[in-house]
């Protein structure tokens, strides 16, 4: 189902890159105290998780980051401020690697880590057994979040979920991204990739697995070719484009039967338009709010409350709000 989007940012902050930056240039939030959560995964790996007011008996919201994000990313900081404030419980999860301690395995997380989803989840009903369970997913956890909602059909065992800046079509966004001035956000995000995979890996283990050397990682310049030469190597794929294939979420929105709401903006830096799904591609249980700009991860309406607007926040605990 498609809805009409009543974000409307001040004519200054119209533009779709100011709106991406606006929100990591400003947000200066206090975090509160968080509790951190191993969980161990079936295979033999580990993810961590900061839960908000843990042993709060309230609504829950679990928190999926986007690529290369953490604690420290703004959208986080703002949606753990406002939880805080709800007086809600929350958990950050942070993907394979993305906390302090790198994982065990040689897996990576990517955009198609729904089986990891499934078992942080599980754990939680099991652990927590709240009243209320909710997920919100940037980017790459958007797109997680969605397919794994779309794979498991009403066996997705959550109350509602929220995806914000989904790249359903990770071969469209992995070219659009190489286009004029986004190009600024690849060379950030994959360089951090890149050193993500140096620290992970000794220089023999990296031959041995890879057949690269540090000065190769540290070559690559597209996001195609660091899926095409690691990603998939690394997590059971033939190359990018089977990655691409099994991860996209485009595939699985047929398949959502729990509550789900799309915040999408159509002048997303990171993706072009024309990846924006359809409606007849969307099953009855998702509703997709596209609004004319916004950016990624963005939605910035004002400079108030120390630089820091909360549409997006406010509009995600609205949805949520509905299923109370």
């Amino acid at each position: 189902m498609l809805k009409e989007s009543h974000f409307d940012p001040p004519w200054w902050l119209r533009n779709r890159h100011l709106q991406t930056f606006w929100g990591p240039l400003t947000t200066r939030l206090p975090l509160p105290q968080l509790s951190r959560q191993r969980l161990e995964l079936s295979d033999g790996d580990f993810i961590d998780m900061d839960w908000v007011n843990p042993d709060r008996d309230a609504p829950t919201v679990v928190l999926l980051h986007g690529l290369e994000g953490d604690v420290n990313s703004p959208y986080l900081r703002r949606m753990i401020y406002q939880i805080q404030q709800r007086r809600w419980r929350g958990v950050l999860v942070y993907w394979r690697g993305c906390s302090e301690d790198m994982n065990r395995l040689d897996k990576t997380y990517h955009s198609g880590r729904s089986d990891d989803l499934a078992e942080i989840i599980q754990n939680i009903q099991h652990e927590k057994s709240p009243d209320r369970l909710f997920v919100a997913g940037y980017s790459l956890g958007a797109n997680v979040l969605l397919k794994w909602m779309g794979e498991n059909g009403h066996d997705a065992t959550i109350d509602a979920g929220c995806a914000v800046s989904t790249p359903f079509d990770l071969a469209i966004c992995a070219d659009s991204i190489e286009q004029g001035f986004s190009k600024i956000y690849k060379f950030y995000l994959l360089n951090s990739m890149k050193k993500r995979i140096v620290r992970k890996f000794s220089p023999e283990r990296l031959l041995e697995l890879l057949n690269l050397s540090p000065r190769d990682v540290m070559a690559i310049n597209s996001f195609r070719e660091f899926d095409n030469r690691i990603t998939s190597y690394l997590n059971n794929f033939e190359d990018a484009d089977d990655y691409y294939r099994q991860a996209s979420s485009i595939y699985y929105l047929g398949g959502v039967e729990r509550p789900a709401l799309i915040i999408h903006a159509a002048d997303d830096p990171f993706m072009s338009p024309e990846i924006i799904p359809s409606e007849d591609q969307l099953s009855n249980s998702v509703e997709l709010l596209i609004s004319e700009r916004g950016g990624h991860v963005g939605f910035v309406t004002s400079p108030t409350n120390r630089g820091v607007s909360f549409y997006l926040e406010q509009t995600i605990l609205d949805y949520f709000d509905r299923f109370l």
